[in-house]
């Protein structure tokens, strides 16, 4: 993945390579008019997780529980896979 920086007339000429390219590699271009940054091309995928991402960052009470989870992990007070999806088995059923 890298950011290319490119001037609005060259990024016209080029335009479907750089749509494939964003695709492909994930990377990004910068287009220019008269030397300012005016716009970027990325791909749908990663537009789409900055959008998630940026969710997830403006709610206080998933960024508890990823702080909450960072802990666990660091301080080794983790659950396997296969320990979650016994106990899941096992658990009651609530209706919906």
């Amino acid at each position: 993945m890298s950011t290319v920086v490119l001037p609005v007339s060259e990024a016209k000429q080029r335009f479907t390579e750089l749509v494939k390219e964003s695709e492909a590699m994930y990377d990004r271009f910068v287009v220019t008019r008269n030397g300012k940054e005016a716009a970027i091309i990325m791909s749908v995928e990663e537009y789409t997780s900055l959008l998630e991402t940026i969710d997830i960052l403006g709610n206080k009470k998933e960024i508890k529980a990823i702080a909450a989870g960072a802990t666990q992990a660091r301080t080794g007070k983790t659950l396997s896979l296969k320990k979650y999806l016994a106990d899941k088995r096992k658990a009651p059923k609530r209706n919906r």
